[in-house]
Order: C-alpha cells, then structure tokens, then sequence
C-alpha cells in the first residue's frame, strides 16, 4: 500500500510511526533515525543556510524530510514494507543519499551559477502536511529541461532580424518558436533560390505557394524534416511538436495576400506576420536598407512603428545633453518619496 497517498503526513514518518506501533522499528532503532535526522539537517543548515538562525534550521529539517521521503519513496517504489525493511536493515541515511541524488539531477539541470539553497527550499516537507514530493521534483526537473532545451534551440536558431537581445536564459518559447519560423521559411526561398531582395520573384513565390496549398504543405514538410534531422533528442522532440502551428500560421498569413500583394512592403509584411510582432525594426531595416529609398513604399505599421522608436531615443539623447550633474540629482531627488524606505 503506498501509503503517502491515503495519509495526511509524509511518508517517511509514516513508516517510521507504523514500524514502532507494529514493534519492527525497536527504541533504540528509533533514536538512531532521529539523530540520523538532526545530523543530517544541522548539515544542511551549515552548508546552505545558517546553523545559528532558528528558522534556517526548520527549514533544514523540512528540507532533510523532503528529501529523505524523496528517497524512501524512489528506493522502496511506494511499498509500505519494503519501506520498513529499509529503515531496519539499512539507515534513513541511505534514503536521504538516494533523494540527494534526485536533487542533484535539478542542480546539474540548472548549471553550476544556479542558488541551490532557492532550489532546496522546494523540497521542504514538515510533519504536518501531505504533499507528492516525487511529483513535485519531477515536476521541477522537466521544468527546468524544458528551459534548458529551449535556450539550444535558441542558441541555434536566434535570426538578426530577431527582437531578442537573447542572454544565456532566455526562455521566451512564442519569441524562439518564431525565430523558427523565420528559419524554416527561408529554408523554402532557399529551396526556390529566391533572394531577399528579389521582389517580384518574391511575390511570385508566395502567390504560388497560395494557388497551390498543398505544394507549400509538401515543402513545408521537407523543410521541417531536413531540420529535424540535425537535432536529436529533446530539441527535436520540441521542434515537431511546434511545427503544426507554424504550418498554420503560415496558411492564415498566406490567407492575406489576396488583400496586400504589390510592392516590396509585402515582404515587411509577411515578415511582421510571421514574427507575430517578435520583429526588431532596426535590425530589418538595416538588413534591408534599399526599402528605405524613397520611390519603395514602407508597410504603414511598420514605417510608423520605426519613426516613432527614433523619435523617441533622439529626445532622450537631447534631454540628456541638456541636463547638468545637479539637475540631474535635482531630478531624481523629486521622484523619490519616504514610502519607498
């Protein structure tokens, strides 16, 4: 019977309580578990937190009953006797080192920069509560390989006309699935040797692949298979997993060209469609200077969108020219009020 499932306390105390009350765990068995326990926890606090402070030791003790329930649990799969024989032959040491194990996975998980006294308050399990401390860590750990899969993806598909300035733990999935799209899109100009400046071509593509939805699909496919077979593992079980929605996305953007389809500005606008708004202005722009000339229109939104950022940074640069040291701290002295002390 797992027996951390029916009861309102953790496992562990509840095997240690059953093997007294049924006389398997013996006085003297007993007060070794406690000062197995206090051991181990005055550990913990040393380690990680403060011996010294009363708080941290609770949470130390809370932190060595996670722990250890984490480890009975996964050494005697939840079996109430088998449980009890552990405690007996062997040590709540044992189960303690095995949860320990459990919990390094999540720090290697996060990296050696990770505050893993932050990481360890998760696993604070009291006397009084009943919680799945097996499901939380595991929760917790597919979190943060989760993360970790999509700072790779990340690091391998980051597009220049991005609007990420991505650092090492961005984790931003609509923004990097985007840049996917990007990607896989011009994986298909690729295919059709079509150049980011040849506009007419361009828009030739792009009617195609509308009068004819399922050579796009048959392409999108290849292109997402050719991707595919880069990445193993967990990148690419996430790149499949995402590639449903950017087929549609696609579709509902190629939907649009029976509205906008003249001009250069249908490629700003495509773009902008696919990026969902994850598009840097300057960037793209910069990229594509000749849409500037005069005589190439620019997609309104995005033109707009443009003029207003510069406007805006100019002013900042005058004001900042214009302000002397003392008006400076004159300024900030006003902004400042008791309530933020």
């Amino acid at each position: 019977m797992n027996l951390d499932k029916v009861r309102s306390r953790p496992f562990l105390l509840l095997t240690i309580l059953d093997g007294v009350e049924n006389k398997s765990i013996t006085p003297e068995k007993l007060a070794q578990i406690e000062s197995q326990l206090i051991d181990m926890s005055l550990k913990i606090a040393k380690n990680f937190f403060s011996p010294v402070i009363s708080h941290d030791l609770k949470k130390s003790c809370a932190i060595v009953m996670g722990v250890s329930t984490l480890g009975l649990l996964k050494l005697c799969k939840g079996d109430s006797h088998n449980a009890r024989k552990i405690l007996i032959e062997d040590s709540v040491i044992t189960c303690f080192r095995k949860g320990w194990e459990q919990v390094n996975s999540l720090f290697k998980a996060h990296g050696s920069e990770a505050d893993r006294s932050a990481l360890l308050a998760n696993y604070q399990y009291r006397d009084n509560e009943y919680k799945d401390i097996a499901e939380i860590h595991e929760s917790l750990l597919r979190e943060q390989q989760d993360a970790n899969i999509l700072i790779d993806i990340a690091a391998h598909f980051t597009h220049p006309f991005s609007n990420l300035d991505m650092d090492p733990d961005y984790t931003d999935e609509v923004s990097i699935k985007a840049d996917v799209q990007v990607a896989i899109f011009e994986a298909l100009m690729q295919r059709h040797a079509i150049g980011h400046k040849e506009y007419d071509d361009f828009k030739a593509f792009l009617l195609t692949y509308c009068d004819e939805p399922d050579v796009f699909s048959q392409e999108f496919n290849e292109a997402c298979d050719a991707i595919l077979l880069k990445y193993d593992g967990g990148i690419s079980i996430k790149l499949e997993s995402w590639f449903a929605s950017i087929e549609e996305d696609f579709e509902n953007t190629l939907l649009l060209l029976d509205v906008e389809n003249s001009g250069p500005e249908i490629y700003i606008s495509i773009f902008n469609q696919m990026l969902h708004a994850n598009i840097n202005p300057k960037k793209f722009m910069h990229a594509y200077e000749s849409l500037l000339q005069e005589e190439k229109p620019l997609h309104s939104e995005l033109k707009e969108q443009i003029e207003v950022e510069q406007t805006f940074e100019d002013l900042l640069v005058e004001e900042d020219n214009e302000l002397s040291d003392e008006d400076i701290l004159n300024e900030l002295s006003h902004n400042i009020t008791d309530d933020n002390y």
